[in-house]
């Protein structure tokens, strides 16, 4: 299940890459945007196998320290406590996720090298230092994986490096893994979540949101261009960038077309997404043309919110 904020993104990634092309296809463009929803899912798949790769190189360095010719006290005793991490072995035991790596041919995306690397940085991470040298529960083994990716991982630039040679959109993806992998941290691996955890899958209220910003941003482009250009005070259209220029388009779509979410909202996440994807002058440009535009929507009445605590 992806956010709203991170179906947001993806509409936002298929309009640019529309816009790009030089041709408004619909059809071109929700296949672009199902595939790219379709690639945080996968991205989402390799980071936890990438995880248990990371795991699974304890095991094999305490093997090659036990299989030494004279192991001293230390190789016979290297601790092997993340690679017995209750959350490792329930990834590794568990049937159908490896299953799911096979079929979406991620075992093929593992570079060694990389791994390997990462691995040797991941044994001076403090976090895991002391968990290594703990007796662990499980709350703790769900800590550290945790720590390990949002406070190591998602810092390294080998990891970042690997990631993006092997998920073309991962530099999008990311924000949009950490939420799928909140949603892993907090339920259990068991068989019955099996389907939850690994599968694929979006709402018809999820796709319909997502798509409607596409659709409706590409068959109103020349109109939406036309209610921006009187707020842009001694500026031509042509200057706003090309991303400026499609986060107003979305947010004046959900303005319009989406009567369930209140207006503030709308503008305060596209304002949010544009600190990460446009320049720092950006976020007080685009609220000042959406809050006059929505000012003046709501006055003439093309704005109309529906559901509770919604009607303005």
């Amino acid at each position: 299940m992806l956010s709203r904020r991170g179906l947001r993104i993806k509409a936002m990634q298929t309009l640019y890459v529309t816009a790009c092309s030089g041709q408004a296809d619909s059809r071109a463009a929700l296949t672009h945007l199902n595939k790219s929803i379709r690639n945080s899912h996968l991205a989402y798949l390799y980071v936890l196998h990438f995880i248990t790769e990371l795991a699974q190189q304890v095991d094999l360095e305490a093997h090659i320290k036990r299989n030494k010719y004279l192991p001293t006290e230390d190789d016979l005793n290297f601790p092997v406590t993340f690679f017995n991490n209750t959350v490792i072995q329930g990834l590794l035991k568990d049937h159908y996720f490896q299953s799911r790596l096979k079929r979406e041919k991620l075992l093929e995306l593992v570079d060694e090298e990389y791994t390997k690397l990462i691995y040797n940085q991941l044994r001076e991470f403090a976090p895991y230092v002391q968990y290594v040298a703990s007796s662990p529960d499980a709350a703790a083994d769900k800590k550290i994986i945790k720590e390990i990716f949002e406070q190591f991982l998602l810092r390294n630039e080998y990891f970042d490096e690997h990631m993006e040679n092997s998920i073309a959109t991962w530099a999008d993806d990311e924000f949009i893994v950490k939420g799928l992998m909140e949603e892993f941290y907090q339920t259990p691996l068991t068989e019955e979540n099996q389907h939850k955890l690994f599968d694929f899958h979006i709402s018809d209220e999820e796709s319909g949101f997502a798509e409607t910003l596409v659709i409706q941003a590409l068959r109103d482009d020349a109109q939406l261009d036309e209610e921006i250009k009187p707020k842009l005070q001694n500026w031509e259209l042509d200057r706003v960038s090309l991303i400026d220029r499609i986060l107003m388009k979305m947010a004046l779509t959900e303005f319009l077309h989406i009567p369930t979410i209140p207006t503030k909202v709308t503008i305060n996440e596209y304002l949010d997404i544009s600190k990460l994807y446009s320049t720092p002058r950006s976020r007080e440009f685009i609220n000042g043309i959406l809050d006059k535009l929505m000012n003046e929507m709501k006055q003439s009445g093309r704005i109309i919110k529906t559901g509770r605590g919604l009607i303005e």
